[in-house]
This record gives structure tokens, C-alpha cells and sequence, in this order.
């Protein structure tokens, strides 16, 4: 079973500075939805992105069944 907050330490890790939020869709620890702002986004596309957050979670991913991921590179203030 794999913990919101174990998805949340290692994406911070790997993402310095990343805004993340995690919820454990169904209680299980295996189904989650993830919404990630990072400056690393920047200039990225959506699976470029995506691969940086699959990276970060590396062998934890064998554990979850299902992962809903929503990225971002963060507004830039006008």
C-alpha cells in the first residue's frame, strides 16, 4: 500500500520547489489523483511532464493501480 504522503515527499523531492496534492481516490493506497505545479514544467509538453512525475515516483509505480496526474508550470504573474 503506498501512502499520499509518500507520493508527495518523493515528487518534492525530485521537483524542488513543486506544489503538490495528493488524494487517495478510493482508501485502497492504490488509486490517486495528483496535481503538480513545478517551474521544471516550463516550455514542456503534457507527457514530457507526465515522465518527470513517473521519474520522481520511480518503483512505486508497480504498487499503484491507477494514477490520475494533473501538471502545470506555474503562472507567471503579469
Amino acid at each position: 500500500m503506498v501512502s499520499p504522503e509518500e507520493i508527495q515527499r518523493r515528487i518534492e523531492a525530485a521537483l524542488p520547489g513543486a506544489q503538490v496534492v495528493v488524494a487517495d481516490t478510493t482508501g485502497a493506497g492504490d488509486h490517486f489523483e495528483v496535481q503538480v505545479t513545478a517551474a521544471e514544467f516550463a516550455g514542456k509538453g503534457l507527457v514530457e511532464q507526465h515522465r518527470l512525475v513517473y521519474g520522481a515516483l520511480g518503483q512505486l509505480m508497480p504498487a499503484i493501480h491507477a494514477l490520475a496526474l494533473r501538471t502545470q508550470a506555474p503562472k507567471s504573474a503579469s
